[in-house]
């Protein structure tokens, strides 16, 4: 067994010097009182030379002389087999040798030490995350500023005639999803049902936000009712290339698309074991190397956020044309 880190508590090793300190004074007292008992007994043999009472007297001077040299020298003993202990395998067993002021002292300065080296990691860690937190809020507000941008001109171009009808109902199926993000309480989750769910169908309510918000913009299932379908039907579809619908892989899967605003992103969760469809969302755009993302049913709310573009659990894209 090691018992080096106790042995290197500053706590633990105060404890046993207050011990250590109370068995030296008591090996001290305990054969001072035993010479006083022998000089009583010498006393008495003086007095009353009998020789039974010489002899009785005698054995137990002799006793309390062996035990006051015994119980004196104590300490001295442990000492010495302890520090014969150390030069074994038994090493560890360095509790009662540690257990002095200075040591403890050098201890405690190396708890300090390892404390405020501790306090500044967590600070630093801290530090990490507030500024990873800071560059995620300003990608996602300038992506939101880009997508409201691309939409309103993707809408004003649809009404001139000059872009085509996916692209503006695309455009307008993430403002949408971006009106029901902003107008939840985040800090909460939204619970089960919720106005996207069904009552027959209340946990994948992902593949159900995305069906309300695209119906809400009079868009794809004017085209086909996916309104029961889970996230494997959504893909089904978009890989049967009806009404000119397609489903392209993504970057980690061997796919060289970039996805648009209003595409539909799939994912497939590694180490699930699943192999058709985990979780499905709707694109925003994309911001260099990440693609934006609103989503339901993570968190059990709704989440605004990005992901790497090459990212695995990303399983392709539902594209409308």
């Amino acid at each position: 067994m090691n018992f080096l880190n106790i042995c290197e508590d500053p706590g633990v090793l105060s404890v046993i010097l207050l011990l250590k300190n109370f068995i030296d004074i008591i090996c001290m007292i305990v054969p001072v009182i035993l010479i006083v008992m022998t000089a009583i007994e010498v006393a008495r043999i003086v007095l009353n030379p009998d020789a039974k009472v010489v002899k009785s007297a005698m054995s137990r001077t002799i006793q309390k002389i062996i035990a006051s040299v015994a119980i004196f020298f104590l300490p001295l003993l442990v000492n010495v087999l302890l520090g014969l202990l150390n030069e074994t395998k038994y090493s560890n067993t360095s509790c009662w040798t540690n257990s002095t002021n200075e040591v403890i002292a050098q201890y405690r300065e190396a708890q300090r030490i390892q404390e405020e080296a501790e306090k500044a990691k967590i600070a630093d860690e801290k530090q990490k995350v507030e500024t990873e937190q800071k560059i995620v809020e300003a990608t996602r507000e300038a992506a939101r500023k880009d997508n409201e941008k691309k939409a309103a001109e993707a809408a004003k171009n649809a009404s001139q005639g000059s872009t085509s009808v996916a692209s503006a109902l695309g455009a307008r199926v993430v403002q949408i999803a971006q009106r029901e993000y902003d107008s939840i309480d985040h800090s909460r989750p939204l619970g089960r049902p919720n106005k996207y769910t069904s009552a027959f169908w209340p946990d994948e309510w992902c593949a159900m936000f995305v069906w309300w918000v695209s119906n809400e913009a009079g868009v794809y299932p004017s085209r086909v009712s996916l309104k029961s379908a889970g996230v494997c039907e959504y893909r089904h579809y978009f890989e049967s290339g009806s009404n000119g619908v397609r489903f392209e892989m993504s970057e980690a899967r061997g796919g060289h698309y970039i996805p648009k605003m209003g595409d539909y992103i799939l994912f497939i969760w590694q180490g699930s074991g699943d192999t058709c469809g985990s979780h499905i969302g709707i694109v925003k755009g994309v911001s260099g190397d990440r693609v934006m993302i609103i989503d339901g049913n993570n968190g059990d709310t709704i989440r605004d956020y990005s992901r790497y573009l090459n990212d695995v659990n990303i399983l392709g894209y539902g594209v409308w044309e």
